[in-house]
């Protein structure tokens, strides 16, 4: 087969930005008619935080994709309704009992699917929605316009510079990385002409975008706190795949989309049978781990299995003897992670396993004998070690990723929600007379007691975000007999509360949630539905072993 070169711009990837639009996301649809989505997310975080998402998708008209015009609207729709959908399935009402939504309204369901299918991905949460086209540039004079701390998000769930750390670290990650994606191209274009010291040069360049990745990765724990992560912002993220403990045994029904004439159905497997399974936001989603993976022959194998165990003699012989051999069984979740990627990108990492051998040719080229004999200024010497250097920091960047994984999702698992605390009583209660202050307060404890929420409207609460007053525990410090609601017996005794005591939702109000305490034994899955470390590490060894 004749080597073609590849050009990023085929596959809609910028020389500047990578896998990031060459332009900022657009922060708003420009036609009017899409007014019903953009003024959800206009106060998407208020209406989240009041319980008030579902009501609204409901009411929401079933808009047609047709107005959208350019890439950029595609992308800025994607986005919006990926926000809109997952917080329809996560948020609930605000009800403690209220299971995951099961059912995804047509509104958003039906615009949801016709936009995936014209970017060619998966309609869910997916890294391309939150971190490639969920960012804007601070300042437009800054000398370097992607530089992390000149970059915000147009969006987030929870309305946390956590959460908007966490999308930006992986955006900034792919805007430095970019450098590396044209000298993958400049390698690969080198090994063709056999010009070694030009692999060697792209190869260095590689390895710069790689160590800033790795500086920036490490920045995570600046702002991003892991209680926050794990408890308020992690479940927003998930799909509808592996989620039965999540209570999306079936996954979502798309209605509008899979339900034609569900109420005719003779029976309900058939209707299960078209809810649809995704996995949701995972770092595997992103081309560019992908795209450096390729580029160095780094294979990877199905979780839980080991490839073939060589040594670096045998590989280059057998390459000698039978040229480049077929691709061996990899690893499926990252194949079916290419799903969640824009078609033109998954299509570049399939055109680049076609044609990239940067391995194969470092492999014939350093013979055993130069790895022990070569000189420091041996070219051979110096194309080696730039190969090595290159996993090296593959690598590295997996052993941080682990960490990230350990502390974010696995520590905060097992320590369980906050202990209890004691909370004073507000100042502002001084200002009112005493038995004013212990009617009001009375009226908020009957309030929590039913179901409320403290200072809000009359939904209910979600114990993950609300910490609820443990009636109970004050009922059994009080020294005084008491009644049903502790503040008649305060009326009684004309006395105000010295505090009172705020525990957040106990375990067994965390069934059916995805942010839960983790029994010992259990599996920390991810947000993408796999064993999140046994993978993780998989792949880390998978990556050590490839040097040579």
């Amino acid at each position: 087969m004749t080597y073609a070169p590849l050009r990023l711009e085929d596959y809609d990837i910028s020389p500047t930005h990578g896998f990031l639009p060459s332009e900022p996301p657009l922060r708003r649809l420009p036609d009017p008619y899409y007014a019903p989505w953009e003024d959800i997310m206009d106060r998407f975080n208020q209406y989240l935080l009041a319980h008030h998402i579902r009501r609204l998708v409901r009411k929401m008209p079933v808009l047609s994709t047709e107005k959208l015009s350019t890439q950029a609207e595609y992308r800025r729709a994607f986005s919006i309704l990926s926000f809109m959908g997952h917080a329809h399935v996560w948020g609930r009402n605000g009800a403690v009992s209220e299971p995951a939504s099961e059912f995804l309204p047509a509104s958003i369901a039906v615009p949801w699917v016709a936009v995936a299918e014209f970017l060619q991905l998966n309609p869910v949460v997916c890294c391309a929605g939150v971190c490639h086209w969920n960012w804007q540039i601070l300042d437009d004079t800054a000398d370097d316009l992607m530089d992390i701390d000149n970059l915000g998000t147009i969006h987030t769930f929870s309305g946390s510079l956590d959460e908007s750390w966490f999308y930006l670290v992986t955006t900034a990650i792919e805007a430095k990385c970019a450098r590396g994606l044209s000298a993958i191209l400049d390698a690969t274009a080198a090994v063709e002409r056999d010009d070694m010291s030009q692999v060697t040069r792209s190869l260095h360049q590689i390895a710069y975008a790689l160590g800033e990745a790795n500086i920036i990765l490490e920045r995570m724990y600046e702002r991003c706190d892991p209680y926050v992560f794990y408890w308020k912002i992690r479940e927003f993220l998930a799909g509808w795949e592996n989620m039965e403990d999540a209570g999306l045994p079936y996954g979502v029904l798309y209605e509008g989309v899979d339900d034609t004439d569900t109420f005719s159905l003779d029976n309900w497997n058939s209707l299960f049978r078209r809810f649809r399974k995704y996995a949701g936001g995972s770092a595997a989603q992103t081309p560019l781990l992908q795209a450096l993976d390729i580029a160095l022959g780094i294979k990877h194998f199905p979780t839980g299995e080991r490839g073939p165990q060589s040594s670096v003699a045998e590989a280059r012989n057998k390459l000698r003897a039978q040229g480049v051999p077929e691709p061996p069984t990899v690893n499926s979740y990252l194949v079916q992670m290419r799903d969640y990627m824009p078609g033109g990108h998954r299509r570049f990492l399939e055109d680049l396993a076609a044609t990239c051998r940067i391995r194969e040719y470092v492999l014939l080229e350093c013979s055993d004998s130069l790895l022990h004999m070569g000189t420091a200024s041996d070219p051979r010497v110096l194309l080696r070690q730039a190969y090595n250097g290159c996993v090296d920091l593959i690598k590295t960047f997996r052993d941080k990723h682990i960490m990230i994984v350990s502390r974010y999702i696995i520590a905060p698992a097992k320590n369980g929600p906050m202990s209890p605390q004691r909370v004073a009583v507000p100042e502002s209660s001084k200002l009112m007379p005493p038995v004013a202050y212990m009617q009001a307060m009375a009226k908020q404890i009957s309030r929590l007691q039913s179901g409320g929420r403290m200072g809000g409207d009359s939904l209910s609460a979600d114990p993950t975000m609300y910490p609820q007053t443990n009636i109970a525990a004050t009922l059994k410090s009080s020294e005084q007999p008491v009644s049903k609601c502790p503040m008649q017996n305060m009326l009684a005794a004309n006395t105000r509360p010295k505090s009172v005591t705020v525990q957040v939702v106990s375990e067994a109000q965390d069934v059916g949630r995805l942010a839960r305490k983790l029994e010992d034994g259990a599996v920390a899955r991810g947000t993408g539905g796999t064993d999140a470390i046994q993978f993780l590490k998989q792949v880390r060894n998978e990556t050590a072993q490839t040097r040579i």
